[in-house]
């Protein structure tokens, strides 16, 4: 039998609400969680499994992978995405409009979802698409999520390489500036 969390105060603040359970962590609402408090989460007990790589186990077996071949798809253009991103990581245009795509998606996750809910008998075996929306989050939304931070690092970097060789003009610019001006006096 596993404790439900309980609404505490937080012995350092008062004002803020602290939810302890079984494992007996506490974190400020708002807070971020300590390391600990992370090992714990992945690692404690939780509501249906004992930690979370169970989780990720019942998720991955209560996928019908045999007959729901739709999913395959949805990783192959996830995949292909992925490799669009980081073949063209130095071209900041292209990488942009796949980040545009991605995020049009991302948007537009949560209605995908209900109308996926709403026609799931056509394409899929079982229902995987609940109002939370946790299976398009995990399949969608959490790859799609990752490509953006990929593609921020690489606009970071070529942002970076770019003010190093605008610089660079710059400072052979006054060089040559110098010389002609060095020359004159003479």
């Amino acid at each position: 039998c596993q404790a439900l969390p309980v609404q505490t105060l937080h012995p350092k603040h008062p004002q803020a609400m602290v939810a302890t359970g079984a494992g007996g962590s506490s974190t400020p609402s708002g807070g971020v969680p300590s390391m600990s408090e992370l090992m714990d989460m992945l690692h404690g007990p939780h509501a249906y499994t004992q930690s979370f790589w169970e989780d990720l186990q019942a998720f991955v077996h209560a996928i019908d992978w045999l007959n729901d071949r739709w999913l395959f798809a949805i990783f192959a253009v996830e995949a292909l995405i992925w490799l669009i991103v980081i073949l063209n990581r130095r071209q900041w245009e292209r990488i942009s409009a796949v980040f545009g795509l991605n995020t049009v998606v991302l948007f537009f996750a949560e209605r995908i979802n209900s109308v996926a809910g709403a026609h799931w008998k056509s394409f899929s075996t079982q229902d995987y698409f609940d109002k939370s929306g946790a299976f398009v989050g995990v399949v969608l939304g959490v790859p799609l999520l990752l490509c953006q931070l990929l593609i921020v690092c690489f606009l970071l970097r070529e942002a970076g390489s770019m003010v190093i060789k605008v610089k660079r003009a710059e400072l052979r610019q006054s060089l040559a500036e110098k010389k002609k001006a060095e020359k004159k006096d003479e």
